[in-house]
């Protein structure tokens, strides 16, 4: 683990960015997991804990009806 580094004034970008990594590096694996995670909960999708669809398209039709379209499922319009 790294010592604690407190800088007095303004850093350049480059050392302030130096500093940012040398921050994580001194995390633990574990810590930076659960840094890297943000819990969302997703509208519709979370509802029900599965859903079953005979075919793909029956799939993109449900997804189409029913999901917002800023969770990416949509088919794109060519």
């Amino acid at each position: 683990m790294h010592k604690l580094v407190y800088k007095i004034g303004k850093t350049r970008e480059k050392e302030h960015l130096m500093l940012d990594f040398l921050d994580g590096l001194s995390r633990t694996v574990d810590d930076r997991i659960s840094l890297g995670f943000i819990p969302l909960k997703l509208p519709v999708v979370d509802d029900v804990a599965y859903r079953i669809f005979e075919t793909i398209e029956e799939y993109r039709q449900w997804s189409e009806q029913n999901l917002p379209a800023y969770l990416g499922y949509y088919r794109p319009n060519d």
